[in-house]
């Protein structure tokens, strides 16, 4: 039989997975693709969940407290009729914006490790209001850390009206940073993530892969998306979502038959709009079939 691989512009490549802890060979694949360039040695990194929620959230919490102190202390400084106006040495409205900015730092940290907590251990979807206050803490106490001194400022008829302002502005667009990076924007519960789990034992052997800078994970090492990579990540799907990454890749999901996106949409890890998809490509599949079974007729 001929050998038509040259004629499509396709090729066999080798590609070889090695560990990088021990540097010894993993596997051996071989894929025919028409990829310009392919990594003929792929570097198999191996990522365990070993994180653990520690003293994050106690320190969240404090750094949140603090947050407050400095929201307490720039309202004491733009407030006339404050013990501390105008008590400190310079200008009232640099001391305003020197306690927001610290004000800032404190809510975004607090922020950032109040997530890396909850992608270590997410919170439980059994109580709505719960899941919300867990997951969107960081966005709560952001707007608790910045509306009550725009409200007392905005409200103090006293205070200069230029500081008024100035203060006003930098109080709105501290919130708004600190609220736009705390806030989780696609939170995922302990339901969510043993299903990851049940999924990617499902559809392969535990194992999903993804990338440095990759927003999904992968149930094929051989998906198009990550063919060309020379570096690759894999583990449990703890591991996957410990990085940040809660979504599979819809065409892995396809790879393993039509059926198989539907399930992960009952099971919450894609959206049905992507089950939908799936439906559509089956649909014009077939159509595509009867077609040429019409025209072989």
């Amino acid at each position: 039989m001929a050998d038509h691989s040259s004629e499509s512009g396709k090729r066999p490549v080798k590609r070889v997975f090695i560990d990088a802890d021990t540097g010894k060979q993993i596997s051996e694949q071989t894929v025919v693709t028409d990829a310009k360039d392919v990594a003929t040695r792929v570097t198999v990194k191996h990522v365990d969940a070993t994180g653990e929620v520690g003293n994050k959230r106690p320190i969240a919490i404090a750094l949140w407290v603090v947050a407050i102190i400095f929201e307490v202390l720039a309202a004491m400084s733009v407030m006339q009729s404050s013990p501390l106006y105008a008590k400190l040495p310079g200008n009232p409205l640099v001391w305003v914006v020197a306690f927001l900015v610290l004000d800032l730092i404190c809510v975004i940290v607090a922020g950032q490790l109040w997530k890396k907590a909850n992608h270590i251990d997410p919170p439980s979807e059994a109580n709505k209001v719960e899941f919300f206050l867990k997951s969107q803490l960081g966005a709560i106490l952001s707007v608790i850390a910045f509306l009550p001194f725009i409200i007392l400022t905005l409200l103090d008829k006293d205070a200069d009206k230029r500081t008024k302002t100035i203060a006003v502005v930098a109080a709105v667009i501290a919130l708004a940073i600190g609220g736009g990076t705390s806030a989780d924007f696609n939170p995922v519960s302990s339901e969510d993530l043993q299903a990851m789990q049940a999924n990617a034992i499902e559809l392969g052997d535990g194992t999903v892969y993804w990338t440095e800078h990759g927003t999904v994970y992968h149930l094929n090492p051989n998906c198009s998306h990550i063919i060309n990579s020379a570096t690759i990540y894999s583990g449990d799907a703890a591991a996957a979502y410990e990085h940040g990454l809660t979504r599979p890749c819809k065409d892995c999901a396809r790879a393993d038959g039509d059926e198989t996106i539907k399930a992960m949409a009952e099971a919450g890890t894609v959206t049905e709009a992507d089950a939908g998809e799936a439906d559509e490509a089956a649909t014009d599949e077939a159509e595509t079939e009867d077609a040429e079974v019409d025209e072989a007729a």
